[in-house]
């Protein structure tokens, strides 16, 4: 063969395999002689095997078990190999997502479909997503089939409500929810090894528990984070229905298990109980000691009395910013409650970012020169403290407010928003927005396209 052809040949195998195919045992050993160059490639036993026999003639015997086909099957697909990557991913354990974010799942089958089972496309968009291989949809149903809420997964999967979901989302008393509350977090067999290693115990330090949960219960170090974010943020949310387990009793949760976002909910006068509802009504207002008497017993108990949790700003403790603790909590709100008594600065600024998200708001004020001309077509409730009867009004009144906002949400959103959530939902249906609905959680960052699409909406 000329020298030319020789060098041409040799360029071809070694830059791209796909252009040449072995039909005998030169044209074997030339690709052998290309892999040995790949020195960071890692391969199984059987394909070591097969590549040595690549290298022997035809004729030689061949070891038991392996044909022709198989060896040649076998050696195309370790040529193929890309260098450097695993040869197999171990499967995930637990769940991406957190309980309470999981139960979004649950929620959306029960109200739109009134617990029957739903596709999964159909689902997807229930719950703000366009379509149902979108990768954050999948981790979010599959994260509910680990809690044991729903029982499907998968973009082409019907998904059913099971008993724990059902205890959940609609139960006969309180003490049912927290049970099946318990249940959900106990589903995981990961999150009830850990819980039952350290009962009675205080959680350690992060890189101590990090290393723990690699040795002891073989958490992969590259997930070991996301596994203490979601496991501690649990424990916050079932510290919450009081329906933490013996591990996570009063005083065992302190700051040093504040690991990777944990939020904790400090209870404040009734709400010592703990929480009843899935669905929370934010409440913006100034603090001060009478406000704080205002919140206990008439704004707290109006909001339980329309079947939603009560949270103020002061209740909430994480690590971050104030700003995204409140921005995160208005996101998961169901309704909002904004005294806008004063004119307060920073009870305008949170209104603004809730019109941002789309979120509906009742008003109150104490004053009706306080409430923006353009804000007094909504949802307002005006009290007079001088009234004898002031406060029982105005509880009334806000239980009515709430409940309408609850059944009505659009007509408590001002304009542009209104048109703007009603287009979102709409684009949601037909395919047309890349991203979620505003105001769903998003615990991951969108993809290039949704953020292309945001900015020029906004």
């Amino acid at each position: 063969m000329p020298r030319r052809s020789l060098v041409l040949l040799l360029c071809m195998t070694a830059f791209e395999p796909r252009l040449y195919h072995r039909r005998n045992t030169s044209s074997a050993k030339c690709s052998i002689w290309r892999l040995s160059l790949k020195t960071d490639w890692t391969l199984p036993a059987e394909e070591k095997t097969v590549l040595s026999m690549a290298e022997t003639n035809s004729s030689e015997p061949k070891p038991e078990g392996i044909s022709g086909t198989t060896a040649k099957r076998a050696a195309t697909k370790a040529r193929r190999r890309i260098p450097g990557r695993p040869l197999k991913t171990p499967p995930w354990t637990f769940p991406k997502k957190t309980l309470e974010e999981a139960i979004e799942i649950a929620k959306a089958i029960e109200t739109q479909n009134a617990g029957n089972p739903m596709k999964a496309d159909i689902l997807a968009k229930a719950v703000g997503f366009r379509m149902a291989n979108d990768w954050r949809f999948l981790d979010l149903l599959r994260a509910a089939n680990q809690y044991g809420l729903v029982s499907g997964s998968g973009s082409t999967a019907v998904v059913s409500m099971e008993q724990i979901g059902q205890d959940v989302i609609a139960p006969g008393s309180s003490e049912q929810r927290k049970m099946a509350l318990r249940k959900a977090f106990r589903n995981v067999e990961d999150f009830r090894k850990v819980e039952e290693f350290y009962k009675e115990k205080r959680l350690p330090e992060d890189e101590f528990f990090e290393n723990t949960l690699v040795r002891e219960f073989n958490i992969p170090r590259d997930r070991v984070k996301l596994f203490i974010e979601v496991f501690t943020r649990n424990l916050g949310f079932l510290r919450a229905f009081r329906a933490d387990t013996p591990s996570t009793e009063e005083g065992r949760i302190d700051a040093t298990t504040a690991v990777q976002g944990t939020v904790k909910l400090v209870s404040q006068g009734d709400s010592a109980q703990g929480r009843t509802f899935l669905d929370t009504c934010f409440v913006m207002m100034p603090f001060g000691p009478w406000f704080d008497i205002y919140y206990r017993d008439i704004y707290a108990p109006a909001i339980r009395e329309a079947g939603m949790e009560p949270i103020r700003g002061d209740e909430l403790f994480s690590t971050g910013s104030v700003i995204e603790q409140i921005w995160e909590q208005i996101q998961k709100s169901t309704i909002l409650l904004a005294d806008l008594t004063g004119k307060n600065a920073n009870v305008f600024y949170e209104l603004g970012l809730c019109h941002a998200a789309r979120k509906p708001v009742v008003f109150t004020s104490g004053q009706l020169e306080d409430v923006p001309f353009d804000l007094r077509h909504l949802r307002v409730v005006v009290y007079d403290v001088k009234d004898p009867f002031w406060g029982s009004k105005l509880k009334d009144g806000l239980i009515a407010f709430l409940k309408n906002a609850k059944n009505d949400p659009d007509k408590s959103i001002p304009q542009p928003f209104r048109d703007l959530r009603k287009q979102e939902r709409n684009d949601s249906i037909h395919g047309e927005n890349l991203g979620r609905v505003p105001g769903k959680s998003v615990t991951h960052s969108q993809s290039e396209s949704a953020r292309k699409i945001a900015s020029n909406r906004h």
